[in-house]
């Protein structure tokens, strides 16, 4: 009797997850925007001038 009562409580419990995974998942809004801007290309735009005072640097520290 036992057995039957683990096996049972098995297969009630796997039954039970695999129906509460199913609606786990959340969708996503329909009126929600989709994204127009693209990101981008890169984040940070370095002039001349601070390549030269970069390149002054590491030249002065003896690394370059």
């Amino acid at each position: 009797m036992n057995k039957a009562v683990i096996v049972i409580s098995l297969a009630v419990a796997m039954s039970t997850s695999a129906a509460l995974a199913k609606t786990h998942h959340a969708k996503k809004p329909d009126g929600a925007p989709a994204a127009t801007t693209p990101p981008p290309t890169h984040l940070f735009v370095v002039s001349d001038q601070d390549k030269a005072l970069y390149a002054k640097n590491k030249r002065e520290s003896g690394i370059k």
